[in-house]
């Protein structure tokens, strides 16, 4: 139903009466024809205040300082209200920047190598407390040690939430009073006095461990060499004894005989090819002279090849 103004909700209740749309009267409707509602009071707008309002629609009173101070200046009224309104910052949201990413993004541009360590992305002990931060005596400078003298992480030294470079550089900075850029360099520098200390605790262990015959494994230099030289040991001649691959030939062929070089140099003009391929032909050796064109006898078996039969082709036939 439509709301209606309050004298109106009787007549319309009267009409539906007398048209047989509601069996029976309502009980407010006689207490309401006997005392009808009060008409509403008009609505009226508020005005607004007269600072609140541009300066064009202002009173008198309030644009009478900025009309004087335009007519002193010399400048006219439509190209200050202009520049005002050029001048205005645009509406925009301003960034938020925090102190800590601050110095998450410095600690990061100065160590890139600390975004190499592996990480856990599980976080299976969060709690929304930033824990319990250490006791610092009056009259002392924070140290990274007070924290932690294990290994500064990134995960748990640089995290806003669990005591870390950005908390000590914090710290310091209100406990001493100075800027942000020294409280982090003198941070910094506790962080890199711990990564030494670590650093040297690590190499006296490892050498301490030998001196006593514990295995430490390969190194991953050593297992890169392992690994390359048992790809090399796939390549080595499978023959003990050989020291190169061109001493053994390779599977699949045989060995080729020595070229026989031609000592007959005249020019036959191929009558001694023609001669030397029917001899071949007909199961004899050729046996040419130096100045004869003509077949001689078949060569036996364990001869060396003749020298005309540069092709092999006897040698062939003859095995």
């Amino acid at each position: 139903m439509p709301r209606r103004i309050p004298n109106q909700v009787t007549q319309t209740v009267s009409r539906l009466l007398q048209g047989g749309y509601m069996k029976a009267p309502p009980a407010w409707y006689e207490a309401t024809l006997r005392h009808p509602p009060l008409v509403p009071p008009p609505h009226h707008t508020r005005q607004r205040p007269d600072e609140d309002l541009p300066r064009s629609q202002q009173s008198s009173a309030m644009r009478q300082p900025h009309e004087r101070a335009a007519a002193i200046g010399g400048r006219s009224k439509l190209n200050s209200r202009k520049k005002i309104r050029s001048q205005m910052p645009p509406l925009r949201p301003q960034p938020i920047v925090y102190e800590a990413d601050r110095i998450r993004r410095q600690f990061f541009r100065d160590h890139p190598w600390e975004t190499a360590r592996p990480q856990t992305l599980a976080e299976m002990d969060y709690t929304l407390d930033h824990g319990d931060e250490p006791e610092i005596p009056a009259g002392t400078w924070p140290e990274l040690s007070m924290w932690s003298r294990m290994n500064p992480s990134v995960e748990k030294y640089v995290c806003c939430a669990n005591g870390s470079v950005i908390q000590c550089t914090l710290k310091t900075r209100e406990v001493g009073g100075v800027s942000l850029s020294d409280a982090y360099r003198r941070t910094i520098a506790s962080y890199h006095a711990i990564q030494a200390e670590r650093e040297l605790r690590m190499r006296y262990a490892n050498l301490e461990a030998r001196s006593l015959g514990a295995d430490m494994g390969l190194s991953e230099t050593e297992r890169g060499f392992l690994k390359e030289g048992r790809e090399l040991d796939k390549w080595a001649v499978p023959i003990a004894g050989t020291s190169s691959m061109e001493s053994v030939p390779s599977a699949g062929t045989s060995p080729r005989d020595k070229r026989v070089k031609r000592v007959n140099s005249e020019f036959t003009g191929g009558d001694s090819y023609m001669a030397a391929a029917s001899s071949v032909s007909h199961g004899r050796g050729t046996e040419m002279g130096p100045a004869t064109g003509s077949a001689g006898a078949a060569a036996p078996a364990g001869a060396s090849p003749s020298p005309d039969d540069y092709l092999g082709i006897g040698a062939s036939l003859h095995r």
